[in-house]
């Protein structure tokens, strides 16, 4: 007899994923408006960037966990992920070209507020992480 035993709420994580479709929808033709915005940010994100770019805005939000992943694949334009100036960044992944980059000015590695991984992945196209004092 097996027993399948349900995650409970503290064994779960939450994850997000954020597309960038930008020619046809979020920004492109049909849609102009802003999509940027205080949010509760969860444990897990995947920004996938097929035809239009992914910003990952982690430096005005509602709550932030202590530590996030994220996986980004940029396969026609770029993801950008904005991290907090205190945040450690961890960056690793496969890179087509050397298009992985950690911008992110190096916070204190006694008390960062926020450890973000990132596991990019790139295919014509970048994933960039930098520090909000960077970010335009």
């Amino acid at each position: 007899m097996t027993s399948t035993a349900k995650p409970t709420s503290s064994t779960r994580t939450a994850r997000r994923w954020l597309l960038g479709l930008e020619p046809f929808f979020e920004g492109g033709w049909l849609h102009k408006g802003d999509r940027a915005r205080a949010w509760d940010v969860e444990n897990e994100l995947t920004g996938l960037s097929i035809l239009g770019d992914v910003t990952i805005d982690l430096s005005k939000v509602k709550s932030l966990p202590p530590e996030i992943n994220i996986d980004a694949y940029a396969l026609g334009r770029d993801v950008d992920i904005v991290v907090p100036t205190d945040a450690r960044v961890e960056l690793t992944g496969r890179a087509n070209n050397d298009h992985l980059n950690n911008e992110a000015v190096p916070g204190s590695d006694e008390s960062p507020t926020v450890i973000v991984r990132v596991s990019g992945h790139t295919f014509l196209g970048d994933v960039c992480v930098r520090s909000e004092q960077g970010h335009s």
